[in-house]
């Protein structure tokens, strides 16, 4: 997958979670991370977990079969997301989970080729609204506030 995808992949992968897929793979030192304390941040480390392959410097060569699966995992981690959403943060969740929906079809789609999104200015403009960046932000923020040390 080429690292152009990774601004447009995945608009979030939720603060502990960071603000984008290349984050996860840098540690923030100033935060110490709890064990997750509510269904929401355990579903918050799971859909973490199956972004991983996505965010690595060898993304650009999944095999079809391995980024189908991990679709199917990232999808899997965005339903506990769904199920466990609070209240305060469900519609956001609800947002962010349909673009990562829409990104993951179009990756799958498109043979994982990062590139051929990135360069689709009808996908990016319906994946890069302020409404989605927004969204974004609030779920980042409340991650960082419930599902981090203090």
């Amino acid at each position: 997958m080429n690292r152009t995808l990774l601004g447009v992949l995945l608009v979030l992968a939720l603060a502990g979670c960071g603000g984008s897929v290349a984050d996860r793979d840098r540690p923030d030192a100033t935060q110490e991370r709890a064990a997750p304390p509510s269904p929401f941040c355990a579903a918050v480390v799971t859909t973490n977990a199956a972004l991983a392959p996505l965010s690595s410097p060898t993304a650009e060569a999944i095999p079809a079969e391995e980024l189908t699966n991990t679709a199917d995992a990232v999808r899997a981690g965005t339903a506990q997301l769904l199920a466990s959403a609070p209240d305060e943060i469900r519609a956001d969740v609800e947002r962010y989970v349909g673009v990562v929906d829409l990104q993951l079809d179009a990756l799958v789609a498109n043979g994982g080729d990062g590139a051929a999104l990135a360069a689709d200015a009808e996908f990016t403009a319906r994946v890069n609204t302020p409404e989605n960046s927004a969204a974004s932000r609030r779920v980042r923020d409340y991650v960082t506030r419930t599902c981090t040390a203090s």
